[in-house]
């Protein structure tokens, strides 16, 4: 009996981790904070675009190549938007 517990025990913490939802995994990976654009260098009206971090850092390489974190281009990554 204190086998069969002691197997249990060490088949649940081995496989538990791995079949975590992996809703809650990619929760945590998200990045707080939204993509924004303007037409404009000179423009200082940013509008929000829907798209996740990957992708605005996608479409700032292409636009613009400098760091998506900061405000200086066509393309920012706003890390204070809700």
């Amino acid at each position: 009996m204190k086998k069969v517990l002691g197997v249990l025990i060490f088949m649940t913490l081995i496989i538990g981790p791995t079949v975590a939802p992996p809703s809650r995994v990619q929760a945590a990976q998200q990045q707080a904070g939204c993509c924004k654009v303007r037409d404009a260098l000179s423009s200082r009206n940013w509008q929000k675009n829907g798209l996740d971090l990957p992708n605005c850092t996608q479409l700032n390489d292409k636009r613009d190549g400098d760091n998506v974190r900061q405000p200086t281009g066509l393309v920012w990554w706003d890390g204070q938007c809700s």
